[in-house]
């Protein structure tokens, strides 16, 4: 087999059926790249259920974990087996539409970005707000007041160009791909994020050490958040705890890493 050029880690959460969709959606986009599969699960499957869904998935790498331990958990432990010189991180519900060959190509070209991220349309064919400024303490409550006043699903930045390959401030964890040094250099999720603030974090972390987001529209793919936290008060309070360590970590205002605009 040839060396692997791109992992693909999926986090698995009792979404087998999303699987399927999601792994054949790859195996379109990937029929000329030399690819490997991952799924991490936090499902917490009984061994007679691991045994049936490997047989199931044979050329797929199962990562079964010993508990839910949140998002970045399962994703460190997929991550950790990966083999390939990029790395994707994918839910189970994004499926790929068209130019993920393009992005890797537009990686190989641009050493100095460490993650790039596609666009990400609802199955209605609408843009969402995968690429995103950093959330400070005043940006979060103006966001909350759009949300309300327009009870939107996703609220599109003024300032950015959904159609122009461009640097961001980070993008969300529904589909990243980034380079393999550069996830050894980071050191993947922090894991004392259960859910949400993980990617913002990881993104964070990445130019601080001096390379770059970027936003890839060429690339698309479908996905379409639950958005949980504004349907559910046990989601809102993880997402409150995850952002007050974000801030903690990385300040409460505007003081984090700025991002290069760059040419392409």
């Amino acid at each position: 087999m040839d060396k692997v050029k791109i992992s693909i880690i999926i986090i698995e959460y009792y979404s087998i059926e999303e699987i399927k969709r999601c792994i054949s959606s790859i195996e379109k986009s990937c029929k000329n790249i030399p690819y490997e599969i991952i799924v991490s699960s936090n499902s917490m499957y009984d061994k007679e259920l691991q045994k049936k869904i490997l047989l199931k998935f044979r050329n797929i790498k199962w990562s079964f974990n010993n508990k839910n331990g949140g998002f970045a958990y399962g994703m460190n432990n997929g991550l950790a087996q990966a083999k390939g010189q990029y790395l994707v991180i994918a839910n189970p519900d994004i499926e790929i539409v068209e130019g993920f060959g393009k992005m890797i190509d537009f990686m190989d070209s641009y050493k100095n970005i460490g993650i790039v991220a596609p666009q990400i349309k609802d199955n209605e064919g609408n843009i969402q707000d995968s690429c995103r400024d950093y959330v400070t303490i005043q940006s979060f409550f103006v966001r909350q007041i759009k949300r309300f006043i327009v009870n939107g699903e996703s609220i599109l930045s003024k300032q950015i160009d959904y159609s122009k390959i461009q640097t961001v401030d980070w993008v969300i964890g529904a589909f990243i791909l980034i380079r393999k040094d550069i996830y050894i250099q980071s050191k993947g999720f922090d894991d004392k994020y259960f859910m949400y603030c993980e990617d913002m974090d990881w993104c964070t972390r990445v130019r601080k050490l001096g390379y770059e987001i970027v936003y890839y529209p060429k690339m698309q793919i479908t996905y379409k958040g639950s958005r949980s936290a504004r349907r559910s008060r046990k989601y809102m309070i993880i997402f409150i705890k995850s952002i007050i360590t974000y801030w903690r970590k990385f300040g409460f205002f505007k003081v984090y890493p700025k991002r290069k605009k760059m040419e392409f």
